[in-house]
């Protein structure tokens, strides 16, 4: 029941997100939220686990692993990461919303961040970078990443934003910032571990 609400809620994230984050904020799924985003870190595990097998390492980074092995590693930390990341930004959004006016409970902005978090993780980075790899090799996944990184940025920011518009009836001109301040809090903690 839990995969097809999450899996119903995703795609309705795809096709019409606003009415979905409405109707999220109306019936909170933290369970189908958590859901997608695991989901999306099985997804970047799976290419984790390709990169390694590939033989390749990331050129630089801050978790001292061998460079053989360190994409192995990531797989297994990687869905931690993400649960960490969107715990972040469902708290620090929900502090900051409440400080300004918001009228929504943690519950309505978990479920809501949750989807708005991992839907374009999965679908704007990690489907294409497993894409590219397998289509072109290693090589190309720099390329797209500068694509896709900041598109997902994008799509990560204004759909946390209308998340908080849906939980706690926030104004955009509120929602925007704090959502924007929430995915970088996270970031500064999740993104230097992965590559």
């Amino acid at each position: 029941m839990e995969a097809r609400q999450a899996g119903s809620l995703a795609l309705g994230m795809l096709l019409a997100p606003g009415r979905t984050l409405d109707r999220i904020a109306a019936a909170p799924a933290v369970g189908a939220a958590a859901l997608a985003v695991v989901s999306a870190g099985a997804l970047w595990s799976v290419l984790c686990i390709c990169l390694w097998r590939g033989g390749h390492g990331p050129s630089h980074a801050l978790v001292p692993i061998p460079r053989a092995d360190y994409y192995l590693a990531q797989a297994a930390w990687v869905i931690p990461a993400l649960l960490v990341g969107w715990a972040i930004v469902a708290g620090s959004s929900h502090f900051m919303a409440r400080r300004g006016g918001g009228l929504g409970t943690f519950r309505a902005t978990l479920a809501c961040t949750g989807f708005a978090y991992a839907v374009p993780l999965a679908w704007l980075l990690v489907v294409p970078d497993i894409a590219a790899y397998l289509l072109f090799g290693f090589g190309m996944l720099g390329k797209v990443v500068r694509v896709t990184g900041p598109l997902t940025l994008v799509a990560q920011w204004a759909l946390c934003a209308r998340a908080l518009v849906a939980a706690h009836q926030l104004a955009w001109a509120r929602a925007v910032p704090v959502a924007l301040l929430a995915l970088l809090a996270q970031a500064a903690v999740v993104s230097p571990i992965l590559r």
